[in-house]
């Protein structure tokens, strides 16, 4: 306290006009802090507040194997409805990125923008209450730490969705050719379509986690009465991944024109070796490019000082 009072008294210049400033600055922080959680906390504790919560994330109390999200989940939802953003186009872009990187829930969007949004709150606070304990911090300083905390907290969790999309998409990427050799072996020996995708899910639920859960949705949506095409086409919306959508647009012109889905299996699983083979060989190409970088300041270092050291040494006796 002593330490904030006395940023006050060097911002303001008068101690006594700091002492009035901080004391309002705590209070209405503190009333407000006070009367939004009180709402917030009521308003979830309230049965028919409760419920509707749970009728607008399509949570059906009833249904087999769902667990009631608790009051802590159902607030962050409250929270970033409240301040997630209102146009279309962002929020269908946040979207996509989240399904991209596995969270598909209908209240994903929400969840997102609440952790953005209280995350650097959070920082602020630990910052300032640390401050106290770090020796000659001046204003600026204090200020300039306040404000890294706050872009921390704000981009952090976009990183970490960054970090989890991109993994989830190599996964993916890397279970997407035995997919498309089991599907060549499947549809060669008679299966349909869909029975090929249930199957070649079945097949890989315990290697390819993610994308046998892909390939059974795309299973359920064709049930469900959806076409191949559409069904085709949203596996492509939600693993964003070039090699699906080729294989997709390939798939939708077979069925399309009639022609033999084995024949476009065959060929794209052709053409995805060959791509797989170039990417091999440029990663190949680039690693005497790679090297330069620990050979000069790892490697060459060492070597110099083993070589050159004890020559060096017996210059400096020498001429001492």
């Amino acid at each position: 306290m002593d330490f904030l009072l006395g940023l006050f008294s060097r911002l303001t210049g008068n101690e006594e006009l700091a002492r009035i400033l901080f004391i309002s600055v705590i209070g209405f922080s503190t009333v407000l802090a006070v009367i939004a959680v009180m709402l917030l906390v009521l308003g979830l504790q309230d049965p028919v507040q409760r419920r509707l919560a749970l009728i607008k994330r399509g949570h059906l109390g009833n249904a087999v194997g769902q667990e009631a999200p608790g009051n802590l989940q159902l607030l962050l939802e409250r929270v970033g409805q409240r301040f997630a953003s209102a146009e279309s186009t962002k929020t269908s872009v946040t979207r996509t990125l989240l399904m991209h990187a596995g969270y598909r829930s209908s209240s994903a969007v929400q969840m997102y923008w609440a952790v953005r949004l209280m995350l650097p709150l959070l920082l602020i606070g630990l910052v300032l209450l640390l401050l106290p304990f770090i020796p000659k911090v001046s204003l600026m300083i204090g200020l300039l730490l306040v404000l890294m905390a706050s872009g921390i907290g704000w981009l952090l969790p976009a990183l970490y969705v960054s970090k989890r999309k991109e993994a989830r998409q190599n996964r993916l990427r890397v279970a997407f050719p035995d997919a498309l050799d089991l599907m060549v072996v499947c549809v060669e020996s008679g299966l349909a379509l869909p029975t090929t995708i249930e199957r070649v899910a079945e097949e890989m639920s315990v290697s390819h986690v993610e994308l046998a859960e892909e390939l059974a949705q795309v299973n359920a949506q064709i049930r469900a009465g959806i076409t191949s095409t559409e069904a085709l086409k949203q596996l492509a919306v939600r693993t964003g991944l070039d090699d699906v959508q080729g294989l997709v647009s390939l798939l939708a012109q077979s069925i399309r024109f009639g022609t033999s889905v084995a024949d476009t299996l065959r060929i794209y699983a052709d053409e995805f070796r060959d791509r797989r083979t170039q990417a091999a060989e440029e990663a190949g190409a680039k690693i005497g490019t790679k090297l330069i970088f620990p050979l000069i300041f790892c490697l060459w270092p060492s070597f110099f000082l083993v070589a050159i050291g004890p020559a060096l040494i017996g210059v400096f006796r020498a001429f001492g």
